[in-house]
């Protein structure tokens, strides 16, 4: 089984603003100054392998926190999530994209300095009853703090000229699905003007077809009476005709002279017709 690749390719930049708050360590006087000001956090990838997470108020409090993927593993047993390299990494930005991020100021960087904090944490989570993810960041001073706010706000123009660029991209994308749309509508309604018309059409053929067939039937079925009956009277007189021709054969025959061959004799004398003729 081949081992899970850890890297932070898919890991898009996140910005954000912080809800600021102290610990019990920072004097309240200073929290006081600290809490008007308003710190954004910025979390990108500085390569595959290296995430930076940065807060700033961009005038004199800049922290930083800089985790390899080693200790980004060491965080997600911390954190106790469960799942893929990549699960984590998802609920790692979705609680800083999506939930509530905190950072908690601590410590007091010189005692003539009540307003300065030491160092500070951030605690983000991404809905309530889930766990936390808690990173302690330390301070920059000088050039260091000065090179990372620099970079704070060209990222964040590069990441909204990003985002309007998908949205120009998308609203292409939806001009030319209406465009197909609308398209397609028109040719539905065509075909279906098409299909209204030969509808029509057909009714109107069927619709005089049926004004003309009541008729037919009845013509057919009297030519079928007329054509039978005059195939009865044909058979009737040809049965006729034979008869007649039989029964004028057997008369003929009956009228005709027996041959003398088949005469019967006659054997001895009429004596009364003798005499007959000798008295005449």
């Amino acid at each position: 089984m081949m081992a899970e690749a850890k890297h932070f390719d898919e890991f898009d930049p996140i910005f954000g603003e912080a809800i600021v708050d102290s610990d019990q360590g920072m004097a309240p006087a200073s929290f006081n100054a600290l809490a008007n000001r308003s710190f954004l956090f910025y979390a990108h990838t500085i390569d595959s392998y290296r995430l930076e997470i940065v807060a700033s108020d961009f005038l004199s409090h800049t922290f930083e926190r800089v985790l390899t993927v080693s200790e980004f593993d060491d965080l997600r047993d911390e954190v106790g999530i469960g799942g893929s390299w990549n699960d984590f990494v998802h609920y790692f930005a979705a609680s800083l994209s999506e939930g509530n991020v905190q950072l908690i100021l601590g410590g007091v960087d010189d005692l003539h300095s009540e307003s300065d904090a030491k160092h500070a944490k951030l605690i983000a989570h991404k809905s309530k009853g889930l766990p936390r993810i808690s990173l302690s960041l330390g301070k920059l001073v000088n050039l260091s703090a000065k090179g990372v706010t620099v970079n704070i706000p060209l990222a964040l123009f590069k990441a909204l000229k990003s985002k309007q660029n998908d949205i120009v991209k998308g609203q292409e994308q939806l001009s030319r699905m209406e465009e197909m749309l609308s398209s397609e509508r028109e040719r539905n309604r065509n075909l279906q003007k098409q299909l209204d018309a030969f509808s029509f059409s057909s009714k109107r053929k069927a619709s005089k077809i049926s004004e003309k067939s009541p008729n037919i039937p009845e013509n057919l079925e009297n030519n079928d009476l007329v054509v039978s009956k005059a195939e009865q009277s044909s058979a009737n007189a040809s049965c006729m005709e034979k008869q007649s021709q039989r029964d004028a054969q057997h008369i003929k025959g009956s009228q005709r002279a027996v041959p003398a061959y088949r005469r019967s004799k006659v054997r001895g004398v009429s004596l009364r017709g003798n005499e007959d003729d000798d008295g005449s």
